[in-house]
């Protein structure tokens, strides 16, 4: 946690809360934290590009980890995590979590047992796999997706599901480091709409019978305009004219000269 290391810093789409990249970003910023009087420090929750959740803290007077507390929370999405009891068994709120279990930005309430811990927030490393809604090898972000805590398993269920599994993913990743997301489920209540078949319809308004256009009209009381007759006729149309012109204009020539004369 205390790693100086920077990710992608001049990659703007590693910054980029709306498309999915896979790139994990950390901003230099973090390892001069002490030197920049931080006044305010907002952690987000994005799906969609929309916020679902967010914690605001007091940054002043701060390190890069100890900023989060419940101490220093200033406002929050949740309505009950500002006047949370900090005594009760399996209570954290901080970045560094719970290591034995690789749980970090961890927000919890209480530990009763896998089924029924419960919390706010939860980033897990998949390192552990000790409880279901944190299943081994599978880089996850967990949060309440109420405006109070839920119990794991509700979280795991309503709000996240890694990459690993494609059935029934419907959103925009929250993102995430490396290549895991987290999705919201589908809502199979809805009907859904097979996309060739909404294009196909589309086609069929749009499209204009070949006897409808104007074009064709016109093709039955005139000729192609490709036939040799029609290009005849329109060449030799052309040189009558021609000729006519030229002769009204030699006339007018030799009545000028003879007043002239």
């Amino acid at each position: 946690m205390d790693s100086e290391l920077t990710y992608n810093i001049n990659d703007d789409d590693a910054q980029n809360v709306t498309q999915r990249n896979g790139k994990h970003f950390k901003s230099d910023i973090i390892n001069h934290w002490e030197d920049i009087d931080v006044e305010q420090v907002k952690v987000v929750v994005y799906q969609n590009g929309l916020e679902h959740a967010f914690l605001s803290f007091d940054g002043s007077r701060t390190n890069k980890t100890n900023w989060f507390s419940q101490e220093r929370l200033m406002n929050s999405s949740y309505s009950d995590l500002m006047t949370e009891d900090t005594q009760q068994r399996g209570y954290y709120f901080s970045i560094d979590g719970y290591a034995p279990l690789h749980r970090r930005f961890y927000v919890n309430k209480l530990w009763d047992g896998c089924p029924n811990d419960s919390g706010w927030l939860l980033v897990s490393e998949g390192k552990s796999g000790f409880c279901s809604f944190e299943p081994e090898n599978r880089l996850l972000i967990l949060y309440s997706s109420k405006s109070t805590f839920m119990n794991g398993v509700e979280i795991k269920t309503s709000t996240c599901q890694s990459l690993a599994s494609q059935a029934d993913i419907c959103s925009t990743p929250v993102q995430l480091a490396f290549n895991m997301f987290c999705y919201t489920l589908c809502n199979n209540s809805k009907a859904e709409t097979n996309l060739q078949e909404k294009i196909q319809k589309l086609e069929k308004e749009l499209s204009v019978k070949k006897k409808d256009t104007s074009n064709y009209k016109r093709s039955l009381t005139s000729a192609p305009d490709d036939r040799f007759s029609s290009k005849a006729m329109g060449l030799v149309g052309a040189l009558c004219i021609a000729i006519v012109v030229g002769f009204i204009i030699s006339l007018d020539c030799v009545s000028i000269c003879k007043k002239l004369s």
